[in-house]
């Protein structure tokens, strides 16, 4: 008989997709999930991180990219179509209406950039502990601020 010991605190439990333009905060969101045994893959341009959150199916996904709105649309769009993970989105908003936007789009929590990375960090945890997100209730898409 072989017995196997693993420390569930090194199994790492869930895997983050990290989208991001921006190579500089790719490592230090990489490093804070690594950190929490989280697998992290990350792509830098849209046209990957829709096939990668197909393939793979990740816990999280975590976009930090300038995006028109069209292109945000539509990799909110792919995002939510490929996978069952909470999406939360880092945005440069000078309004309230823009983070509405971007959660009317799909994301499930926009973050206002700069973004304290132990902020994202509770967030992204929190939500990973609740699991798959759930399908949004019709009369909430219509909310105004």
């Amino acid at each position: 008989m072989v017995t196997w010991k693993t420390d569930l605190d090194t199994v790492p439990l869930h895997t983050v997709l990290i989208a991001s333009d921006q190579p500089e905060n790719i490592a230090v969101w990489d490093a804070l999930f690594s950190q929490r045994n989280c697998i992290v893959l990350s792509e830098s341009n849209v046209s990957d991180a829709l096939q990668t959150a197909q393939l793979v199916g990740p816990s999280l996904m975590l976009i930090d990219m300038n995006l028109s709105k069209s292109q945000r649309i539509s990799l909110l769009a792919g995002l939510r179509e490929g996978s069952r993970g909470p999406i939360l989105m880092l945005i440069n908003a000078n309004t309230i209406d823009e983070i509405v936007e971007a959660n009317q789009e799909g994301a499930d929590e926009c973050l206002v950039k700069p973004v304290n990375p132990a902020v994202l960090v509770v967030k992204a945890m929190a939500w990973l502990g609740h699991g798959q997100r759930v399908e949004r209730a019709p009369a909430m898409l219509g909310v105004t601020l």
